[in-house]
């Protein structure tokens, strides 16, 4: 993967973590909320995709 594609799934991953903290924020810090559990899943495919690059 070339470094642009890097910076990109960086770029998404902290998008997507800002987006996560926003959101539990919101739904008070619940974390059984159906829109939380599926953007932590999110999150955590591209967390899993950085690491399978290192």
């Amino acid at each position: 993967m070339n470094n642009n594609a890097v910076l990109k799934l960086n770029k998404e991953i902290e998008s997507t973590r800002i987006k996560l903290h926003n959101l539990i924020s919101e739904k008070k810090y619940d974390l059984l909320d159906s829109e939380v559990i599926k953007l932590s899943q999110i999150l955590d495919k591209l967390l899993s995709q950085y690491h399978e690059l290192n």
